[in-house]
């Protein structure tokens, strides 16, 4: 199987060729589902232009024949000209006075003598064409003289007409609706009904004529013009249909415009960027636990191949003298230390990342388990020339595992020792309430119980900005690994993690009060009371209990 650095390409390579499959499917069913929609669209708006044309020539018909054409032959009949009061005293039923109210302004053309009930414009000229020319009584269609319509009939060279009254055409509309359907009874099963017609009939001049159905509410509206050789000619009627109809006229109705797909696929774009993220991550952490492995396996050899060393030679019965069989047994004894330190670190590590790192608390002083770690820590040191210099205050009681707290110091004493130089001076100071009641520190922040416990060094030190990044799992400092210094950068992320369980804290500043980059100082700071004895479990809160000072940059966050 090919390696995790390997493979991430590929994986990323399909990654983009799934999203641009992804892309590709997605604009074409955008492109689809909009076609879709237009041609929804255009049917609706066909279907409704439909309903439209037929209510204007239903009224067309209708002001006609029971309208226009009773009033005219009324006119045609009388000796004398008739005016629009007379025709309206004349109607004796409701329907005679529906009838009348289209007329408006009567007129009489005879002998080429214009007679009116009231004023007109010019009509002469029309007239006179009209008698040039007489049509025949099918052909006798209104006239217009601009936005004006004038009905007329022809009877022995005389013309009887008036000006039509378009205001009075509403019940004309009404009984154009009620008469059948005005959308044939085969579209849709003959579901969709005139109830479902929304009209609103409109003169030129703006006035409604007529509405039904409610407002004239939708994106696929209509306008449709009136018959420009009948009495319609300049009315047009805006028709809509009810939004509960598109579904019977188009099979699952009208699609929204909401661009779903390109959603989605904005989705999957960015779940992509995620993919290569994590991806990212993961193979940092591969080359982290990598690297982990690699200077794990490091340290373990180098004190295994001294244990063997020196333990053949005894074996071997190499020794010269008594002062070096007890040099070796001692490098042995040293070298053991090392590695079960180490194997203990290594325990605790694993412990801390499944959540199974427990304490076991009890109230003890800590001035003898740190001298029982430091006397440990020595044969090393001496090894190397260094020397450890202590200063462990008696009474420095709180609630501690004496097993965490040897181990946080012994992994402090050997950080300071593997990135200090040989020959240098490691100094161990332990603390307890009394001391720390009297620091600025403890009177800003509220503390006046527990233990603090510093290690300093003489080496390069920790630059500023990485000073929270150190306490991270595999975590090393990027000259360290230049300089090929062994490391597995877990030490101090189980230190972090036991001094969490005590309901403390570890931080890192310059050991030089006036500048960096001389020695480094770690500190521990264990409080004194309940603490939690599993790691990730709540921190109790004491009251009056603050945070430490945040003019530190590195300072750990109390979890």
């Amino acid at each position: 199987m090919l390696p995790m650095m390997t493979r991430l390409p590929l994986v990323i390579v399909l990654l983009v060729a799934t999203l641009g499959v992804s892309a590709w499917m997605a604009v074409r069913a955008q492109y689809a589902a909009r076609e879709h929609q237009r041609t929804a669209e255009a049917v609706v708006r066909d279907w409704t232009r439909v309903a439209g044309d037929e209510l204007l020539r239903r009224t067309d018909i209708q002001a006609a024949l029971y309208g226009t054409y009773t009033m005219l032959r009324a006119m045609s009949m009388s000796k004398s000209l008739e005016t629009p009061r007379s025709l309206m005293n004349a109607a004796k039923s409701d329907e005679q006075k529906r009838n009348a109210r289209v007329v408006l302004t009567t007129f009489r053309y005879e002998n080429h003598v214009l007679r009116a009930s009231g004023e007109l414009p010019p009509l002469q000229p029309t007239l006179d064409a009209l008698l040039a020319h007489p049509p025949s009584m099918a052909d006798q269609k209104p006239f217009y003289i601009g936005d004006r319509v004038f009905a007329y009939t022809i009877t022995n060279g005389t013309i009887d007409g008036f000006e039509v009254n378009r205001l009075a055409f509403a019940p004309f509309f009404e009984l154009s609706v009620q008469v059948r359907p005005l959308l044939p009874r085969s579209l849709a099963n003959g579901k969709i009904t005139n109830d479902k017609v929304r009209a609103r009939a409109v003169d030129p001049r703006g006035r409604v004529l007529f509405t039904t159905g409610g407002p004239v509410a939708s994106y696929v509206a209509v306008r449709v013009p009136g018959d420009r050789e009948g009495l319609m000619r300049g009315v047009f009627v805006d028709a809509s249909l009810a939004p509960d109809t598109t579904n019977l006229i188009v099979a699952g109705g009208i699609p929204r415009t909401l661009p779903i797909y390109i959603v989605l696929l904005a989705i999957s774009g960015a779940l992509l960027i995620a993919a290569i993220l994590q991806l990212g991550r993961e193979r940092a952490l591969a080359r982290m636990r990598s690297d982990f492995v690699a200077g794990v396996s490091h340290e373990l050899r180098t004190p295994l191949t001294q244990i063997r060393m020196f333990a053949e030679t005894l074996l071997l019965d190499r020794i010269r003298s008594d002062e070096e069989r007890k040099r070796s047994l001692g490098i042995i004894d040293q070298e053991s230390r090392r590695l079960g330190n180490l194997v203990e670190n290594v325990l605790q590590f694993s412990r801390g990342e499944r959540g199974k790192l427990r304490i076991a608390p009890r109230r003890v002083d800590a001035g003898p388990i740190v001298r029982e770690a430091v006397e440990s820590f020595l044969p090393l040191a001496t090894s190397r020339g260094m020397r450890v210099v202590t200063n462990i205050e008696d009474g420095a009681v709180a609630d501690l595992d004496r097993d965490a707290i040897r181990q946080v110091v012994l992994n402090l004493l050997d950080n300071a020792a593997k990135y200090g130089p040989d020959g240098q001076t490691i100094r161990v100071t332990v603390v307890g309430a009394a001391a720390l009641s009297g620091t600025a520190t403890a009177e800003r922040s509220g503390r006046h119980k527990g233990v603090r416990i510093v290690v300093e060094d003489e080496g390069p030190g920790i630059p500023a900005h990485q000073r929270k990044r150190i306490w991270r799992r595999y975590a090393r400092l990027p000259r360290e690994r230049e300089r090929a210094i062994a490391g597995a950068g877990i030490g101090l992320a189980v230190v972090r993690d036991l001094v969490r369980l005590h309901a403390g804290r570890a931080w890192c500043e310059s050991a030089s009060e006036n500048a960096e980059g001389r020695g480094a100082r770690f500190i521990v700071e264990v409080d004194s009371g309940a603490v939690p004895r599993l790691l990730g479990s709540a921190v109790p809160r004491r009251s009056g209990a603050t945070e430490q000072p945040r003019n530190r940059a590195t300072e750990e966050p109390r979890p």
